[in-house]
């Protein structure tokens, strides 16, 4: 039994029936009849909130097909059938906080439409998801052998939160409908929750990453607000707190997130949604907030910040997400630990409401949660230097001269793993110039044995060295050694190859990269580039910035020019991050035993 679990059976068994019992009363979110304090809502939001509503409902609901579920086992694709699943999740879930916003009759009826249709759908389960099916040589999911994945935890919380908000106007205005969503979350979730303890996502192999925390969450609301069985209820969420107590005992010392920036969203910060709910049902009894690492998970966010929306991006993250996330999880998070960082880096994106996709429950704890809408928005410093000793990432900063650089070690078995030991990013005024490209649309190959066939993840498209012609390879096993740290501003180690020391500073208003390897090896060192290239010639290449900024990279003219491929982005999630192509210089370094590469904000 680990920390967090043992903190939670402490408590008196009867204590623990009451808070799951009465726990809809104690999360503190009003149901619809409540008018008074529907209507003390932020304005502004309630207005933001309505109006992605309204738009929604000028159009047709989405429907889902089989033909597009199973284009997942043809062809590979994804995106087909998640998009139009997805958009009925997020429009669902607009529709049922404009119906409770407003009290309306119509906007009722709507987010009942909506409900309805999440119900009749076959799956809840994404075809990329849907091991039983593939295991019994079908594209075609049982409903009688449902499989509990992302994509069904994110159902039965839509269903959850409108049941809470809404439960005594569906009654009146569809009685039957909140039978059938109790029904539909026993079938799909509780049930196969219960009588399959071999989830993948459980973690008992010791491998554990965000599908624990985002599915064990939605659970743990949808077992408080659905399951009529109060014994049920407490054994769901008995189990619920024994997965988020594994999650959190496998998470590194130093706060890190080997997923990145973006997953840190739908990992640690679930599992801080996730404890919050646990503790208010309490009556702040449950009191998590003392565990190790929570504190430092709270950090994560302001230290890879960049600044003007940018992040330091490790494996599968854009390096520019979505704004729109539920900074007031962070806020709460802030408050619950003290830490006035945290909660200040937080409160400068409180004009960001948390999108719908972010969440039903999110959405509405939001809303209510005046703490948030109290805090004032305003700058906040980001720290000079951050290392992170586990998860091997390093940030340092210089604003002066409009520098920041982030290094990596670790190894290549991280959770979305790139092969990328000992890359770097260099951001130029906030946005990156020497890049980490990120995530790529999911696809059949994404997570399969084929992934390292994408371009993206591969070495040769990440800022290390091609050493004697050949890639960093996948595993554990590559990794970086002899890593050392100097004076908060240096990051040196060993790469996967065993040849080359790679040493990068950031000093003096400039980005220094030096390698150094013994003599007859072959190296060819690779930087990928975002940007507008200006000029090249030996020696110097010449890069306009997305920020504007003109940034002079320099390296030993008797070695050339080097060569700059361009790579059009012909994916969507890539180019609405870097725009239409991305660069990559090469330089072939194979007669030298050094090399130096310096990066200069020069306009």
């Amino acid at each position: 039994m680990t920390s967090l679990e043992r903190l939670w059976m402490s408590l008196p068994v009867e204590e623990r029936r009451s808070a799951v019992g009465d726990a809809a009363r104690r999360l503190g979110v009003p149901d619809i009849r409540e008018r008074t304090a529907w209507e003390a809502l932020d304005r502004e939001a309630v207005a933001a909130v309505l109006g992605e509503a309204e738009q929604d409902r000028a159009r047709p609901w989405p429907h889902t097909l089989l033909s597009d579920y199973a284009r997942y086992w043809r062809d590979g694709v994804r995106v087909a059938y998640e998009e139009p699943v997805g958009e009925l999740r997020r429009r669902t879930s607009a529709a049922v906080a404009a119906a409770a916003i407003t009290g309306d009759e119509s906007w009722l009826d709507h987010a009942a439409d909506g409900l309805q249709l999440l119900c009749e759908q076959t799956t809840w389960c994404w075809a990329a998801h849907e091991s039983f099916a593939t295991a019994r040589n079908e594209v075609v999911p049982d409903p009688d052998d449902p499989y509990v994945d992302l994509g069904a935890a994110e159902t039965v919380e839509v269903l959850a939160w409108a049941d809470l908000v809404l439960g005594p106007a569906l009654d009146d205005r569809v009685p039957g409908l909140r039978r059938r969503l109790w029904r539909e979350a026993r079938a799909r979730v509780f049930v196969p929750f219960l009588q399959h303890r071999d989830w993948h996502w459980l973690g008992l192999d010791g491998r554990l990453h965000n599908w624990n925390p985002w599915i064990h969450g939605h659970i743990l609301s949808a077992a408080l607000l659905l399951e009529p069985d109060l014994d049920e209820r407490l054994r769901l969420v008995d189990l619920v707190v024994e997965g988020l107590s594994r999650y959190l005992a496998a998470m590194p010392s130093d706060g890190g997130c080997d997923e990145g920036y973006a997953y840190w969203w739908n990992g640690p910060a679930r599992l801080a949604t996730a404890l919050e709910l646990l503790d208010r049902i309490t009556g702040s009894a449950f009191d998590p907030w003392g565990v190790p690492p929570l504190t430092e998970l709270a950090r994560y966010p302001g230290r890879m910040a960049l600044g003007d929306g940018w992040y330091v991006n490790i494996g599968d993250g854009p390096a520019r997400p979505n704004a729109r996330q539920p900074w007031h999880v962070l806020h709460r998070w802030g408050r619950r630990i003290g830490d006035d960082d945290v909660t200040t880096f937080a409160a400068t994106h409180r004009d960001e409401l948390p999108a719908p996709q972010a969440g039903l429950g999110r959405l509405v704890q939001a809303l209510f949660d005046p703490d948030w809408w109290a805090a004032k928005p305003g700058a906040t410093g980001l720290p000079r230097s951050t290392w992170l000793p586990d998860t091997q990432v390093f940030v340092a900063r210089d604003p002066g001269a409009g520098l920041t650089l982030a290094a990596k070690g670790g190894h290549n078995d991280e959770n979305h793993n790139h092969n990328d030991v000992g890359s770097i990013i260099v951001a130029v005024d906030s946005s990156p110039v020497l890049i980490d490209l990120g995530q790529p649309t999911y696809t059949a190959i994404s997570f399969s044995p084929r992934r390292y066939e994408q371009w993206v993840v591969r070495s040769i498209w990440h800022n290390v060295p091609l050493v004697d012609g050949q890639e960093q390879s996948a595993g554990a096993d590559s990794k970086a050694t002899q890593i050392d740290v100097q004076e908060g501003k240096e990051l040196a180690l060993t790469l996967p190859d065993g040849a080359v020391r790679r040493k990068t500073v950031l000093d003096a208003g400039a980005v220094r990269v030096l390698d150094t390897w013994p003599a007859g090896h072959e190296v060819i060192e690779h930087f990928v580039i975002a940007g507008t290239p200006q000029r090249r010639q030996p020696g110097e290449l010449v890069v306009r910035a997305l920020s504007g900024a003109v940034v002079t990279l320099t390296w030993d003219e008797e070695l050339g020019e080097g060569t700059l491929e361009r790579r059009p982005l012909d994916d969507e999630l890539l180019s609405g991050v870097w725009g239409p192509e991305v660069h990559r210089l090469a330089i072939d370094a194979s007669a030298r035993t050094t090399f130096e590469l310096s990066v200069r904000k020069t306009g």
